[in-house]
């Protein structure tokens, strides 16, 4: 940890005190020495001011008195343990900790031997620093430290009146209004967020500075909420269950989502539609769409965006005909629209890119949906290949989509004036990397499938991604061959035991026929037996006969 010292401040015995920087840059410099900076201390119990404060505010006086400034001296009082100064009228060692997911530093001060909690937000090179990255829970043991809106040098411009509103899906720690400024800071003209922790069913409602802030700074930087912000729904909520209890603690969180976008001036709000959990798949789509129905009625204005999916298990959306079998059953048309993730779609068997295949699928979806409905896309490369039903993002031009894909897309007029987020890995957190796939999917704009600039780019990218590329497809084979070899075995081990059993039926069948020949036998030798005495009684009715006519032959002689 970076540290740097000066000279020992004045002893106090007051060690209660807690100590807050907040730097602010004018936009378009990075030069920390002209920032004005202030800071706050309040003291966490009702103690007289310390004796550093009281000091601090003693110099400065002075310092005012000799510096000849025309300005008015503040004559009046401090407020209780308040007191506004720069820092280098404090005489303070300072331990830096950088807190995860923010540009706010962390710091413990050092005075007279006392420790005090410091936060502050600090103008330095903004290829080092980003506001924040996405949102991820405290180190463990460590106290999480409250984000902060910070106004620093944006790593990369936005470009003004391009048609495709380009931008990431960022977070809003610390305040929702966060989330505009770390659009700013990586040049985004749109961008996605999380209106609520997307981990717990329930949040505390938002506080009215915090609208009041997002709504001005909406304001401020030029972007329409209504059309550009797509904020994401909790991974909690399946529309789709049909567990009476579950299904209401969805809806409610759902519902509690789009309240939140509407006070926010937000007029989309994407959503994955949920999963059959082993139902029937019709019964599924006919309860999102009642969900939908009736949040509608609870909403005013914001449009509910349906994500075309992966298809991985029982997930509702891996075909264009779940989404339009959904929007069929949504009584408010206009109320109801459709998000294409490039990833997902690319998974679930939809192939972007070739021209060829890119212009099918799109033609497909048209026929099938309609591009009325087309509200938002995702924007991400796959690490799993074309049809794995597996939902892995990649960053964009490296993975199994590679950038001849994202150029199709960047020449889509359809796509004009909708948000195009990126979901991308961030390694480390590091948005300086949204920044950069911003600027190059702006850079695909115009560009033909064999201009030579273009043919360079994918180049470069998909050498970038080879290797990790290889990799995968080395698993995924390995694998299908176990995978294979396991079926095999499997249909073996099945042809195994059929012949077992066949050969125990045809054991079964051949005892069967013994039997059965062996009965027969038994009969017919008993058939025999009692045909032979009539046989007899036959004969002896003859002979009997026969001495009969004899006898009467002699009686006549």
């Amino acid at each position: 940890m970076a540290k740097r010292s000066r000279r020992p401040p004045p002893s106090s015995s007051d060690d209660s005190d807690s100590i807050a920087f907040s730097q602010d840059v004018e936009p378009g410099h990075d030069d920390t020495s002209q920032a004005s900076t202030q800071l706050s201390t309040q003291a966490s119990r009702r103690k007289p001011r310390s004796a550093a404060i009281a000091s601090a505010a003693k110099r400065r006086a002075a310092q005012d008195d000799d510096s000849g400034s025309d300005e008015p001296k503040d004559t009046k009082k401090p407020r209780r343990g308040t007191v506004t100064a720069k820092p280098d009228e404090f005489d303070i060692d300072f331990e830096e900790e950088e807190v995860v997911a923010t540009a706010t530093v962390r710091k413990v001060a050092k005075a007279g031997g006392r420790k005090l909690e410091v936060e502050t937000s600090v103008a330095v090179s903004t290829t080092a620093v980003e506001i924040h990255g996405k949102d991820a829970p405290p180190a463990k043991g460590k106290r999480k430290a409250k984000a902060k809106a910070t106004s620093m040098t944006p790593i990369a411009k936005r470009t003004a009146g391009c048609a495709f509103k380009l931008g990431a899906h960022v977070a809003a720690a610390g305040g929702v209004e966060n989330a505009v400024t770390n659009a700013v800071h990586i040049g985004a003209n749109a961008f996605a967020l999380f209106l609520k922790s997307q981990r717990k069913w329930e949040s505390p409602p938002y506080k009215t500075a915090n609208v009041d802030a997002f709504r001005r700074l909406t304001k401020e930087m030029g972007y329409d909420s209504r059309k550009h912000m797509l904020p994401h729904g909790s991974y909690l909520v399946n529309l789709a269950q049909p567990d009476k209890e579950k299904a209401a603690k969805a809806y409610a969180g759902f519902v509690d989502d789009l309240k939140r976008a509407e006070a926010l001036d937000i007029g989309l709000f994407n959503f994955h539609p949920g999963s059959t959990l082993d139902h029937p798949r019709h019964e599924a789509i006919g309860r999102i769409a009642a969900a939908l129905n009736k949040a509608h009625k609870e909403t005013k204005f914001v449009k509910t965006v349906l994500e075309t999916m992966a298809g991985q298990g029982n997930v509702i959306g891996n075909k264009f005909e779940d989404l339009r079998d959904i929007i069929a059953l949504v009584k408010d048309k206009s109320r109801v629209g459709v998000c294409i993730d490039t990833c997902h779609s690319f998974s679930a068997g939809y192939d972007l890119r070739s021209p060829e295949t890119y212009r099918a699928v799109m033609k497909e979806f048209d026929d099938v949906i309609g591009f009325k409905y087309l509200s938002a896309l995702h924007l991400n490369d796959s690490k799993a290949p074309f049809k794995s039903h597996r939902d892995l993002h990649q960053n964009i031009g490296l993975g199994f989509l590679g950038l001849s894909a994202f150029r199709n897309v960047m020449n889509t007029p359809e796509f004009h004036d909708i948000p195009m987020v990126l979901e991308t890995p961030l390694p480390g957190d590091d948005v300086s990397v949204w920044a950069a796939e911003v600027k190059l999917l702006e850079r695909l704009v115009g560009l033909a499938p064999d201009d030579p600039e273009f043919l360079a780019l994918e180049k470069e990218y998909a050498d970038k991604g080879a290797a990790e590329r290889t990799a995968v497809m080395s698993k995924v084979e390995k694998k299908a061959g176990e995978k294979e070899a396991k079926e095999e075995k499997k249909r073996v081990k099945e042809e195994m035991k059929a012949a077992k059993e066949k050969e125990k039926e045809e054991k079964k069948a051949a005892k069967e026929r013994a039997k059965l020949e062996k009965t027969k036998g038994v009969r017919k030798g008993a058939g025999r037996r009692k045909a032979a005495p009539k046989k007899d009684e036959s004969a002896s009715e003859s002979e009997e006969s026969s001495c009969g006519t004899d006898h009467g032959d002699t009686d006549d002689d």
